[in-house]
């Protein structure tokens, strides 16, 4: 059998995930047949022998694939070969912490012949509705107006919603109100993190981990500082990719594109890159579980 899981709300999918192997671990006592896989450097060989092989204490398997669409050749394999995956007990899960172009070749493959879930950010009622069942999972309370200006101010990014609904229900003795959330809530974590990315371009790795603590210590997530950080990343990217384009003509704020220009003085293109890439992969591992939040961000400093 085969699952994918995807979409740009890596938040619910990870979720999600969490969610089916904690029920495989309940079903399945050994642990044993519970694998992660990169598909950086995987053959489909080396997944069908993962698949099929027969289990010692006759369980069935869930291996969990990261990334496979960045794989070109283990893609057209799966797309040739895959109904021999497909067709056994155990479970293979495509997990991908992005969104897929609606016609690429093993999307409209896996349409056709496994159980495929799209994770999409949510907007308006349903991230009210949301927002509002974690903070009573919580034990919290909110007013309406506290709800319209929290997911205004944070809107769909639930890593970001899901750490600041933390802090409130933990803040607020009653009902969340909006003076609580003036109080405690960051709209807009990218100014904060400019100093961040100026240390990591000058390679002082020490002050890069200090600011990083700060931030961590008013309340925020390392998985969402990552997240930032990639942004920022990107910016940087694309200002330095451009050919004289002004921040207008790159879709970016006057601010961050002047911050942006003057970082990327600091960075060779490769660099940014090569940086960007090893975010995506530690993001990856996070959110699978593989590597502890706060350990990948000190790693991806030290790193640097």
């Amino acid at each position: 059998m085969i699952i994918l899981f995807y979409g740009q709300d890596s938040y619910r999918a990870k979720r999600k995930l969490d969610e089916l192997m904690e029920d495989h671990k309940k079903k399945h006592k050994s642990g044993l047949n519970l694998r992660y896989m990169e598909a950086k450097g995987t053959s489909f060989a080396d997944l069908k022998n993962e698949i099929l092989m027969v289990s010692m204490f006759q369980e069935k398997k869930l291996v969990v694939l990261l990334d496979i669409f960045s794989n070109s050749k283990l893609k057209e394999d799966l797309i040739e070969q895959g109904d021999i995956l497909n067709n056994s007990e155990n479970i293979l899960l495509l997990f991908e912490s992005n969104d897929i172009p609606v016609k690429d070749r093993l999307l409209v493959f896996l349409n056709d012949v496994a159980k495929v879930e799209k994770f999409e950010p949510l907007k308006g009622e349903k991230l009210k509705d949301w927002t509002r069942k974690e903070v009573e999972k919580l034990g919290g309370k909110i007013d309406q107006k506290a709800l319209v200006m929290l997911t205004d101010m944070v809107q769909g990014n639930l890593w970001q919603l899901s750490n600041e609904i933390m802090k409130l229900v933990n803040y607020s003795k009653e009902e969340i109100t909006e003076k609580d959330i003036k109080t405690l809530v960051n709209p807009n974590n990218e100014t904060n993190i400019f100093d961040t990315v100026d240390a990591i371009a000058q390679r002082n790795k020490k002050k890069a981990i200090g600011l990083i603590k700060k931030h961590i210590e008013k309340g925020e997530s390392a998985i969402l500082l990552l997240a930032t950080i990639a942004s920022q990343i990107r910016n940087i990217i694309s200002v330095k990719s451009s050919d004289g384009e002004r921040a207008y003509d790159l879709g970016m704020h006057p601010f961050v594109f002047s911050k942006s220009l003057s970082q990327s003085r600091d960075f060779s293109l490769e660099d940014l890159k090569k940086i960007y890439a090893r975010i995506v992969d530690l993001d990856s591992q996070i959110k699978v579980g593989k590597i502890d939040q706060n350990i990948a961000i000190d790693l991806l400093i030290t790193e640097i």
